[in-house]
């Protein structure tokens, strides 16, 4: 009797069962929840022609560039390069974002566990060492500054992050106030062109259709610009700036100038040194007092908020003057 009944506990309790053919295996609803969660990814193909798999939602962004343009798409990056804090208008949503330096720190970037990483191309170029070890981190997606801001760069990221209403939205309200503001100007200041210069030492450089206000100038506000000016942006429009000799200055001077002078230093002397030349005195505007000074540190970026920003004021500047006069 005790045989036997040490046989029957034994194939009762000691023999698991096993899991038949037709029994689907038992599963962890914690691994459940993991596999669904990667299945959430999508295949992205970034200006470099590079195909990669993203987050379908990305929640850890850093941003090597492009900071303010994943604000208005409302998403803090985690991270942002430097050029990101220079933005004066978004200054104070950036509270919190860690500063990755420029160029990008590797092992920073490391520590903050992204799921995404967004940079310009020209890191590529610039920084090969750096951008190679933060591609083994997480997804690096590279946007061209050779495009258009708003309807390349913010059209492509706010498709990326999964925001292409929120970038819908802001190009819309952006459409209408810049519509609302040409109106304004052609009823006041006509058919005049408008240029922008920045005087630093020993270089002189003319702005065309990029950062410095030449978008806002010249793509939202669509104000003539002189002969040669446009010229240079017919050569390439996404182009920032052209470096002339003083001597050209009057072929690129418009009706209006937009100076942009850092207050201290050497770059200061050196705009004291063209202003009390015979060249500078003989340009129409200075003549009629058509001379407006820009803050370099608001007029600094190309990104979109910068551009609407700058856009009002570039509005108030010249209406205020031809009011004036």
């Amino acid at each position: 009797m005790l045989l036997g009944l040490a046989l029957v506990t034994s194939a009762c309790g000691g023999n698991k069962p096993k899991e038949s053919a037709n029994q689907p295996p038992q599963t962890n609803p914690q691994q459940e929840l993991k596999a669904e969660v990667q299945v959430q990814t999508k295949i992205v193909v970034d200006d470099l022609n590079r195909e990669m798999e993203i987050p379908l939602t990305p929640q850890r962004i850093v941003a090597g560039e492009f900071a303010a343009e994943l604000l208005r798409l409302g998403i803090k990056p985690v991270a942002s390069g430097d050029n990101g804090f220079k933005v004066i208008y978004t200054l104070d949503e950036m509270e919190g974002v860690e500063q990755i330096g420029d160029p990008p720190n590797p092992e920073k970037i490391l520590e903050l566990n992204p799921d995404l990483v967004v940079a310009p191309t020209i890191f590529q170029e610039i920084y090969p060492e750096q951008m190679e070890q933060i591609t083994q981190i997480a997804p690096v997606f590279y946007l061209s500054f050779d495009q258009d801001p708003i309807y390349g760069i913010f059209t492509k990221l706010g498709k990326l992050v999964g925001q292409t209403e929120k970038a819908e939205a802001w190009i819309a309200g952006y459409e209408q106030e810049a519509e609302l503001a040409r109106e304004q100007l052609k009823s006041v200041i006509g058919d005049e062109t408008v240029s922008i210069f920045r005087v630093e030492k020993g270089r002189l450089r003319i702005y065309l259709n990029r950062n410095f206000a030449g978008y806002m100038l010249r793509t939202s506000l669509q104000l003539p610009a002189p002969k040669a000016v446009a010229a240079e942006i017919e050569k390439n429009p996404n182009s920032s700036a052209v470096e002339i000799s003083l001597e050209k200055l009057p072929e690129y001077a418009g009706d209006h100038l937009f100076v942009i002078v850092r207050e201290e230093g050497d770059d200061r002397k050196a705009f004291e040194e063209i202003e009390k030349s015979g060249l500078w005195n003989s340009l129409e505007a200075v003549k009629n007092g058509k001379v407006h000074f820009l803050e370099t540190n608001k007029y600094y970026g190309s990104d979109i908020v910068t551009i609407q920003e700058t856009m009002k004021e570039a509005v108030e500047l010249l209406t205020s003057a031809e009011t004036v006069k």
